[in-house]
């Protein structure tokens, strides 16, 4: 089967995909595949920090899921192992949120060393904020996927908020 051939059967695929009579969602970022659970809108993307974002209005999530060259970073060197450099990042993104923000609570919630991510919670208490977000490495690239909860009746637990980045990030 030739490449062109597999793009369009997986760009068709990318709309309208039926799993146990549940629509599944699939956006291709910077050619990394992501199936979201459910309806899923785009709402748009934030440049600055090549950050697609998306909304499940039945959940009342907000998803945003980010693939970017990790050599683009002030920090890159190419000496550096890609966990090396995950770690990094998360120093460098979590010390920018503390410079410029108050009120600010941030906390590495998992690190895997062996599959290169990092989960962490960042929660901005003056505007009521929280996020779940996981970092890694795949395919020589840094992928971010970050959850907002806003569901005030039914909000996912802790372990459900952690499982599903990690389901989105990992694609299962």
């Amino acid at each position: 089967m030739n490449s062109k051939f597999l793009k369009l059967f997986f760009t068709i695929i990318l709309f309208s995909n039926i799993t146990f009579g549940q629509t599944n969602t699939f956006y291709s970022i910077n050619d990394e595949l992501f199936e979201l659970p459910g309806k899923w809108e785009f709402i748009g993307k934030i440049e600055s920090s090549a950050q697609w974002g998306f909304s499940n209005k039945k959940l009342e999530h907000i998803l945003l899921i980010n693939v970017r060259s990790i050599d683009i970073f002030e920090f890159y060197n190419k000496e550096l192992s890609e966990f090396e450099l995950l770690n990094k990042f998360y120093t460098w993104e979590s010390e920018s949120w503390e410079k410029n923000e108050n009120n600010i609570e941030i906390e590495k919630i998992e690190v895997n060393e062996v599959e290169k991510y990092i989960i962490w919670r960042l929660k901005i208490k003056d505007k009521n904020m929280e996020n779940y977000i996981i970092h890694g490495m795949k395919n020589n690239k840094l992928i971010g996927v970050s959850l907002s909860d806003n569901n005030k009746k039914k909000p996912k637990s802790r372990d459900e908020k952690i499982d599903f980045v990690k389901k989105i990030y990992f694609n299962k």
